[in-house]
């Protein structure tokens, strides 16, 4: 397992998504931000001769959230600056930079389905004892890692942030029944002394904690 995360991967560049990159580049943890590759090209790269084989169209819906960062209000990052700590990317092309994570955090549309199908790209191209966790707000955390390599399912568990990362204090932590006691521990740790949350353990149970209790 890794001892300290140095770099990190963010799946999925929504709001959340953008967010909690945000929130690890304020701390100078440099992140690497993925989506999907769009359909078509928009007007604009039309006017500029590009195709859907161009990089810049193939990472246009990561690209456009990180711009979107400098004008969000509450702001997510504490100095623009931070944003060149966010490399972009998508997740045909660039799956295989998994490997240079330490923490490889999943922040896609809540649907088992395609976050198994994430996943089995996650633990094709990750390293050994790199840190998995999915920022699910209520999809069962066991069901999520079905069918992956052992070594995922030991580095797996949720780390459900809310929103936005930066200002809310609550991080819930759900392991499994195969998490390394040993990772529960380090993620607790790195939440509270790194991230500056207040954590709380929450079992694999429908919505976890604060949303049950919200509901």
């Amino acid at each position: 397992m890794v001892q300290r995360i140095k770099r990190a991967a963010v799946l999925g560049s929504g709001v959340m998504g953008s967010g909690i990159a945000a929130h690890l580049a304020n701390i100078g943890i440099p992140v690497l931000l993925l989506d999907i590759v769009p359909r078509e090209v928009n007007d604009d790269e039309v006017k500029k001769g590009l195709t859907l084989q161009d990089k810049a169209v193939r990472n246009r819906i990561a690209s456009t959230s990180v711009q979107k960062l400098l004008k969000q209000k509450p702001a997510p990052l504490t100095v623009k600056s931070n944003l060149e700590l966010i490399k972009v990317g998508n997740f045909e092309d660039d799956m295989n930079q998994l490997s240079e994570a330490d923490w490889i955090i999943e922040v896609v549309v809540e649907n088992l389905a395609v976050k198994q199908q994430v996943f089995a790209q996650v633990d094709e191209h990750r390293k050994q004892g790199s840190i998995i966790s999915s920022n699910t707000s209520g999809i069962s955390v066991e069901a999520m890692a079905e069918g992956r390599s052992d070594d995922f399912r030991k580095h797996f568990l949720g780390t459900h942030f809310f929103n936005p990362p930066r200002y809310l204090k609550l991080l819930e932590i759900i392991p499994t029944k195969d998490t390394d006691k040993a990772v529960l521990s380090f993620m607790k740790t790195f939440g509270e002394d790194v991230l500056g949350k207040g954590v709380v353990e929450a079992k694999d149970t429908p919505n976890f904690i604060a949303n049950r209790i919200g509901t």
